[in-house]
C-alpha cells in the first residue's frame, strides 16, 4: 500500500473537533486537519485487514490480539468509507 501513511492519519480526523471556520459541508471539511493519533495502530491493522481480505481469502490472516476499544477505529473506517469517491461513470450498484 503506497499511500497509507497519508490514509491512516486521514481515517483517524473522524476524532477531531470540526474545523475552523466551519463549513457547510461536513463531510468535506478542508479545515479539520488536525487527526487525533492515540489509535493510528488500531485503525492501519484495520486497513491492512481489510486490503488483504479483498486481495486474498478474508479467513487467511489471524485477528489482532488484545487492542483497544473497536468502537473509535469503526468510527475511523467510517469516516474514511464516506469519503471514498465513486467515478460518475459507475453505476450505483458497482459504486457500492
Amino acid at each position: 500500500i503506497g499511500n497509507h501513511e497519508k490514509v491512516v492519519p486521514f481515517a483517524c480526523r473522524a476524532h477531531a473537533p470540526p474545523g475552523v471556520p466551519p463549513v457547510m459541508a461536513p463531510l468535506a471539511d478542508p479545515n479539520n486537519a488536525s487527526p487525533v493519533r492515540w489509535h493510528e495502530d488500531d485503525v492501519d491493522c484495520a486497513l491492512r485487514h481489510v486490503a488483504h481480505a479483498l486481495l486474498v481469502e478474508p479467513g487467511s490472516i489471524p485477528l489482532q490480539d488484545g487492542g483497544d476499544d473497536p468502537a473509535p477505529t469503526a468510527r475511523a473506517l467510517e469516516y474514511l468509507r464516506k469519503r471514498v469517491g465513486v467515478p460518475r461513470d459507475m453505476d450505483y450498484e458497482a459504486a457500492r
